[in-house]
Formats: structure tokens, sequence, C-alpha cells
């Protein structure tokens, strides 16, 4: 065999193995596809490609009331629906244990950590990335006014005048991200805003567009919201998924109760009553 012949023979022989860029593309879309933690809500699912990334740094954001917890409860019950294990930060101390429940979440797979605060939730958040073994990490900063105050004092600062807590909070959003790709973890923010910039691999903002509020008592009964791309990685930022929540019933305070009974025999008609 010639020396010019040789280079085509073990092309000829290596072709069935031999991948073209389009077959490359091909895999590395299935691969990505396959490594998502869905939500279970088809339309939130159809907007991020099949869910959020797994061993990737993800936000959820929206103002009070946005249904930005009731999304995060969603992703959590359908990892523990599939057997997976979820931790939950909260230094706030906000998670609602009967709203989990309504969620469908299974407590006994659900690790709830309350740090003292948003710092140490960061570093709790670290810990459990290390560990493994979690599928998804939430880490609700809504109520971490440090961190948050800290990202708006940095965006109004000139150009060398933020100091070490730009690089400090960067160094931070760096150790989980690395973290969370080496654990193949979904990690998942909340907050009012974003604040992990670039290392999020895919931020979406929630937004409410109706409340819906029972007759008597006046009790909030369902949430209308609009879930909408701020950041994806991996593919187009455009489109949006509304969504209805289902608030759960509020048990009723015996107060209101005696206060509605009594209420109720002053409409009766006087020759329905019971005399004393």
């Amino acid at each position: 065999m010639s020396h010019s012949s040789a280079p085509l023979a073990a092309l000829t022989r290596l072709h069935p193995a031999l991948r073209t860029g389009s077959r490359l593309a091909e895999e590395l879309a299935q691969q990505q596809r396959e490594a998502r933690l869905a939500t279970g809500l088809g339309a939130v699912d159809g907007l991020l490609g099949g869910g959020f990334p797994r061993g990737r740094l993800s936000e959820i954001t929206g103002p009070l009331s946005s249904g930005r917890t009731s999304l995060a409860m969603a992703l959590a019950a359908a990892a523990t629906r599939a057997g997976e294990v979820v931790a939950w930060i909260d230094p706030a101390d906000a998670l609602d244990p009967a709203s989990l429940d309504a969620a469908g979440v299974a407590a006994s797979r659900l690790l709830w950590v309350r740090p003292p605060g948003a710092r140490d939730a960061l570093h709790c958040a670290e810990r459990l990335l290390l560990a493994r073994g979690f599928a998804l990490v939430v880490l609700d900063l809504a109520g971490g006014a440090d961190v948050e105050t800290g990202n708006r004092r940095a965006a109004r600062a000139r150009p060398g005048q933020s100091g070490g807590l730009t690089d400090a909070r960067s160094s931070a959003w760096l150790r989980l991200t690395r973290c969370a790709a080496a654990s193949a973890t979904a990690l998942v923010l909340l907050g009012r805003e974003p604040v992990a910039g670039s290392f999020a691999a895919l931020a979406v903002d929630l937004h409410a567009t109706r409340r819906r509020f029972a007759e008597r008592p006046a009790w909030l009964e369902g949430l209308e919201t609009r879930v909408a791309l701020h950041r994806h990685r991996f593919g187009s930022t455009e489109g949006f998924a509304p969504v209805c929540w289902k608030v759960p019933p509020v048990a009723p305070d015996p107060m209101d109760m005696e206060m509605d009974m009594a209420m109720d025999l002053d409409r009766l008609d006087p020759s329905c009553r019971i005399a004393p």
C-alpha cells in the first residue's frame, strides 16, 4: 500500500465510528435534553427545553406573590416523585410544610436546612453540593437582604469602587457553579431579582397576571403567572409560559367561625330563631 493511500484506507475502516458535525450536534442536544430536571408542568418544561439543567446553576426570580416558590415546589415535587433526594436551604425560615405537602413533595426525600443568614446559606449550599447525592438543591435568597442589597450597591458603584464585595460574591457563585457541575445537581436560586449574573445557565422571571379570591371569606384561592425566560445558555430566550396555581385552603380561625355563625344567626328570620 502506498503512503498516499494509507490515510484513505484508515478513514474507510474508521468510517462507521466517525461522527460528523451534525451528528455531534444531535448527540449534544440529546445529552442536554436528558440532563434535565422536569417541573411536571408541560408549558414550563416546553419553554425550558425539558426542565432545569442538571449540573448547572439556575435562577427563579420575581416579586412577592409571583409564584416563584410554587415553581420551585413543583420542581421539588417532580424530583421526589421520581425517587430523587432534594435539599431546600431556607435562611428566612419561610418555607411552609403544608404548602410542600399540597404541592406533592415527599417529605421523606426532602432535607430542609435553616441557616441563620444568607452568607451561611451560601456555605450550606456548597457543602451539600460537595456531599453529592442530591438531584436538586434549592437556595432561597428571597429573604437574604444582605446578598441582594450588595448586588444593587455593586451595580451602582463606579468601576474600581466595588471593593472586595463583588470579588467575594463572584468567587462564591464560581465555587457553587463548579460544585454543581461536579455533582450533576440542579442548583436553583430563588430571589426577587437575579444575583448570579453570567454564572447562571438559566434564569426565569415570574410575574402574576391575575389573582383569584374566594367570595367569602376573602381568601386567595388561585394565581395566574407568566413565566418568562430571562437567560438561557442552551437556547432562545424568546417566549413565555402561562401557569395557574391553586392556593391550598387555609384552616379557618375559630374566632372567625364564631363571628360568621353570629352573623348567620342575625340573618335568620325571627320565627326560625331558637328562644333562649
